[in-house]
């Protein structure tokens, strides 16, 4: 979680890209371009699909190439600061907390 800016949202959804596979023959999503930290995905409908479908763009908190890893997911995304006080410390008490991750097996969730 950024906390070095205000924010209004009730909590933050953050969105890993899974890494193409062999069987995916192109790529239909665009990460927008933000030199901070890329928050938007515009989805476009695959060039041989004839069904008629929308280019569709979605917000999230931040977006996760492919390529990266775990750490820096789990270092970024505030979960470190949430563990901690959940686990409280020594001579301390634990807080509440919850982190969901939702994606189809296999999926690469933290």
């Amino acid at each position: 979680m950024d906390t070095s800016k205000p924010t209004t949202a009730l909590f933050d959804v953050y969105l890993r890209l899974r890494p193409s596979s062999a069987t995916d023959k192109e790529r239909f999503l665009d990460v927008e371009d933000n030199p901070n930290a890329p928050t938007h995905v515009t989805i476009h409908p695959p060039a041989n699909d004839h069904r008629k479908r929308a280019i569709e763009r979605f917000a999230f908190t931040r977006v996760y190439e492919e390529q990266v890893g775990q750490r820096e997911i789990f270092e970024s995304t505030g979960v470190l600061p949430l563990v901690e006080g959940v686990l409280g410390g020594q001579g301390r008490e634990g807080r509440d907390g919850v982190v969901a991750t939702l994606g189809v097996t296999g999926s690469g969730k933290v």
